[in-house]
């Protein structure tokens, strides 16, 4: 596989959780954009338009929420992580930047790609559809449980 190839078997092991068909994987080849970015580089800025899914194939980004005038670094993703999904959802505009942390490459979907594929390859799309919704639901638990340390400890009870 060369950098600008789309890796079927690590979509099929990461994303669909199955063997996608050839002509899912012809499908998917005329809407997945290969994007690389560099350490340093930002993938996704905050308040601005949102509309594309990546998926992070390699490396390691930050996300950064920006509270008091300061970017706060609320957490660390790697390879598999998805980044712009809410955007995606509720089209509206990115909730926070993300940031490359060292040489990733993604693959980039937008909301037109998206919707192609719930008409075309509906199999398809709903794979996408659920692997997003596996990922907000580990993110809502994560967040669930950072809450909660947060409150035990405002009410003094320290672990």
């Amino acid at each position: 596989m060369t950098i600008n190839e789309i890796d079927f078997d690590w979509l099929e092991a990461r994303i669909f959780c199955r063997e996608l068909t050839d002509q899912e994987k012809d499908s998917l080849q005329g809407l997945i954009v290969v994007e690389h970015f560099t350490k340093g580089q930002k993938i996704i800025v905050a308040n601005e338009p949102g509309g594309n899914l990546y998926l992070l194939r390699s490396g390691k980004v930050d996300v950064l929420l920006s509270f008091n005038g300061e970017n706060i670094k609320v957490a660390g993703l790697s390879e598999g992580a998805q980044m712009g999904d809410m955007s995606v959802v509720d089209d509206d505009a990115a909730s926070a930047t993300i940031l490359a942390c060292e040489d990733c490459v993604a693959y980039r979907l937008t909301r037109d790609a998206l919707s192609r594929l719930f008409v075309f390859r509906p199999l398809v799309a709903k794979g996408m559809m659920f692997g997003m919704m596996r990922q907000m639901s580990r993110n809502i638990r994560d967040l669930n449980k950072s809450n909660a340390a947060k409150h035990q400890y405002i009410q003094g009870r320290r672990v």
